[in-house]
């Protein structure tokens, strides 16, 4: 029986570890050769022994996405090794943490330079493949729910993710007419080392131990999230573009772009900072 992602080629950065384990062995089950990507050699190659032992077809690429130059090996790879490339998921991830007034510069251009520039590039180096191909294909970002609700201690993690939601956005209408559809992934809270690490430093922030319990009891598992790359690197998931969609185990959930409030109307030439008082407490 055919299966959904037969003869297609993929490419998942960072899939040595948690989601992007999960949403490699997932395109490779669907029929997907895949090409596993992440900085370090020993867990990618890792994925790449249990897809091959389990029938699959993969190849290793250890590379630091964030540059260019990262990104265009990652896609050679594909070419390469398989001849062309059909989905690009840009999951890599590194993050730092703390209070926003003890970042170093480093922090931040580590996990901008993972998240958003590896997102950047790896995006528009696959979209030029795909372009040259002339048959479409599927660029799956990786955003989160956090870019808007402003986490502490994530500020370098929330505005790569809020960048990333503006990519999938902008590439989704600047790639259609190539037959490329541009989609994003907002996991929710999942079984990762950061994520983990992150859940058991709640309790070092001052909240209540049941709350942090709670919180924990959220926590999915990276293969409840899987589906939904099969989904968007399907033929049936190219039919959307510019979405962001998130599973748990019990729900999935479409997340709707940011809109604006209904205006307040002045007819009477411009506005005076009194007029912006005026129409804030009338807003409530």
């Amino acid at each position: 029986m055919p299966k959904k992602l037969d003869g297609q080629v993929a490419v998942v950065t960072g899939a040595g570890r948690g989601l992007g384990r999960a949403y490699a062995l997932a395109l490779s089950e669907a029929g997907a050769s895949v090409v596993v990507n992440d900085r370090d050699h020993e867990p990618a190659a890792s994925v790449v022994k249990e897809i091959v032992s389990g029938g699959g077809t993969a190849v290793l690429c250890v590379e630091a996405v964030g540059t260019r130059a990262a990104a265009a090996q990652v896609v050679r790879a594909a070419v390469d090794t398989f001849g062309r490339l059909d989905v690009m998921i840009t999951n890599a991830g590194a993050d730092r943490r703390g209070s926003v007034l003890d970042l170093s510069d480093e922090d931040w251009e580590v996990t901008l330079g993972t998240h958003l520039f590896g997102s950047i590039y790896c995006s528009v180096e696959a979209a030029r493949v795909m372009r040259d191909q002339g048959q479409g294909g599927a660029i799956i970002n990786v955003t989160s729910d956090a870019f808007y609700m402003g986490v502490g201690t994530l500020a370098p993690y929330c505005t790569s993710k809020g960048g990333i939601y503006g990519l999938t956005r902008v590439l989704a209408s600047e790639l259609a007419p190539l037959g490329i559809s541009v989609n994003a992934i907002a996991p929710p809270s999942t079984r990762t080392e950061p994520m983990m690490a992150f859940a058991d430093s709640l309790a070092a922030m001052g909240l209540p131990e049941e709350q942090v319990a709670a919180f924990k009891a959220t926590i999915q598992e990276p293969e409840d999230v899987a589906p939904l790359a099969v989904f968007l690197a399907s033929a049936e998931g190219r039919k959307l573009s510019g979405e962001v969609l998130s599973l748990t185990h019990q729900e999935f959930t479409v997340l709707s772009p940011p809109k604006q409030s209904a205006p307040v109307r002045r007819e009477d030439g411009p506005w005076t900072v009194d007029d912006v008082i005026a129409a804030v407490l009338e807003r409530g």
